[in-house]
């Protein structure tokens, strides 16, 4: 009986998400979306942006997958507090990798409703809309729909997943693979656990379902006003360029590359500060970000994890759980400081904008604040410590939106991708992109990397700095068949990238409640 309470409960919430109806759901009858308009079926991608992006009590899926990310990343150095995964203990279950289980698929079961709502329509269930209203509307709806599945595919698989081994069976099956809503009690406690193949498989191709149908660019005279914010199709070539990627299908993910950088028709640039990515509210956004959380719309109001990986928390208060300084393995890397015991920087250290714009540090104990007179959480005894300074940085503080795909990236992967290719001028050119982009040249003046001087490495290490602090690292090193390195962690070995100690477990609930989970 408990079994099943909790079930159709499941179920329900479900439901709820879908209809935004008062109705009452009779479990013996199937739910009927009450999406009579093309208006109403507007709701549905608003829904799961909400899904994945938005929450209470600091329960939003995106924010614990992005702290879990970076915490067991070998660009972070332990603070105290073992529960964001510093310590790789991915078989403990804890309530905050427990909870995206749950959240991520309800948001699927959101978009497998739609899907099935557009089958059972014949794939035109507005007939009497106009074309112009098919191309712009519907179909970016439909896009948006695949795109959001696709995500929530991929923030469960790469952390309850195996990584794609390009020579192996990838025949390892942990998740569901839920491609319908669930109706009943036996659906919902049956379902087929999906291989590694199979789960990267969907995510393909609902990345190219997205691609297929979502519009370059909002344009306020065709789309729904609400689009504006919402990811197209360079966001679905971001993503699609990532799960070829993850594949080790490189041809196919420098391709896109290609049209996300050459195509963009001047969308996308890197023509501003670091910052820029950073402090938009509104419907504003850095020239480089390609796709964002909008959290300047008060509707995704709330506190979120985020505030775990940054200098500070809401209203400009100081957050005393932050947990992500730099470690002092990526420090000796970048080589801008020379004792870690002062409180010297060197050049290579100030004349990096990132340093100087989105990351603060904290002196030693004893020695007064840093740059700005804040005192940048948790004291670190003896040493100077970076911290991460990304979020929340504009005068809204939580309402400051948050990029997750931006040009920098591309560009750091286009050149990893050329590099391996055998085009190394072309490596380096996307690599000065970047590099150059971050270089006051006030500090110093700028020292070029010509393809012959140009190595792998560089490329690993200009992209550890860009990204530091962003759920990438981990995702990075498992896309090149890289071991990962254990950072700072004591007694530590480097980690094969099919390690079991970056596939969280699958929460206990699951197991109880689903009969084809052991």
């Amino acid at each position: 009986m408990k079994k099943n309470v909790f079930l159709l409960a499941f179920i329900f919430s479900f439901f709820l998400l879908v209809s935004c109806s008062d109705d009452a759901f009779e479990l013996d009858q199937p739910p009927e979306p009450p999406w009579t308009t093309l208006n109403e079926f507007e709701r549905v991608p608003i829904g799961l942006y909400h899904s994945m992006y938005s929450g209470n009590h600091w329960k939003i899926a995106y924010s614990n997958y992005a702290m879990f990310k970076v915490s067991g990343g070998d660009d972070i150095a332990y603070v105290s507090d073992p529960s964001w995964g510093y310590l790789r203990d991915s078989k403990q279950n804890n309530i905050w990798s427990d909870a995206n289980f749950q959240l991520l698929y309800r948001t699927i079961g959101t978009a497998n409703d739609a899907i099935a709502f557009v089958a059972e329509n014949n794939g035109d269930p507005y007939p009497l809309i106009s074309d112009d209203d098919r191309v712009n509307n519907f179909n970016r709806i439909l896009g948006e729909i695949y795109f959001a599945r696709g995500m929530a595919y991929y923030y469960l698989q790469t952390f309850y997943g195996h990584p794609y081994n390009p020579n192996g069976a990838n025949n390892d099956a942990i998740l569901p693979y839920r491609v319908k809503f669930a109706n009943n009690v036996e659906e919902a406690t049956n379902p087929e656990i999906g291989t590694t193949q199979q789960i990267f498989d969907l995510m393909l191709s609902d990345f190219e379902r997205a691609y297929s149908l979502l519009p370059e660019r909002f344009d306020s005279g065709k789309h729904h006003p609400s689009f504006e914010v919402r990811g197209n199709k360079f966001a679905a070539a971001s993503m699609l360029m990532k799960i070829h990627f993850s594949r080790g299908e490189y041809d196919e993910a420098l391709a896109l590359t290609d049209f996300i950088i050459d195509e963009n028709k001047g969308a996308y640039n890197l023509s501003e500060d670091p910052i820029e990515a950073f402090n938009k509210g509104g419907t504003a956004r850095g020239r480089e970000v390609i796709f964002y959380i909008p959290y300047s719309d008060p509707s995704f109001q709330g506190p979120h994890h985020l505030s775990v990986l940054n200098n500070t928390y809401e209203n400009g208060r100081l957050c005393e759980w932050a947990e992500t300084r730099m470690s002092k393995t990526l420090l000796d890397k970048l080589g801008w400081i020379d004792d870690l015991s002062t409180t010297q920087f060197n050049d290579a250290a100030l004349r990096d904008k990132r340093f100087q714009q989105v990351m603060e540090y904290r002196n030693p104990s004893g020695v007064t604040p840093n740059r700005d007179g804040r005192d940048p959480r948790r004291e670190i005894s003896g040493e100077t410590t970076v911290w991460p300074f990304k979020y929340f940085r504009n005068g809204d503080s939580f309402y400051t939106n948050v990029p997750l795909v931006r040009l920098a990236e591309i560009y750091l992967t286009r050149s990893i991708l050329r590099f391996k290719s055998g085009n190394i001028g072309g490596a380096a050119e996307d690599l000065e992109m970047v590099r150059r982009r971050a270089w006051d040249e006030s500090v110093m003046p700028y020292e070029p990397i010509s393809s012959g001087q140009l190595t792998e490495d560089d490329i690993h290490t200009e992209r550890m700095v860009e990204m530091f602090n962003e759920p990438d690292r981990i995702e990075y090193l498992r896309a090149l068949k890289m071991d990962i390195p254990p950072g700072d962690r004591e007694a530590a070995s480097p980690e094969p990238y099919t390690s079991e100690k970056f596939i969280w477990a699958i929460p206990v609930a699951e197991s109880s409640f689903n009969n084809n989970i052991d």
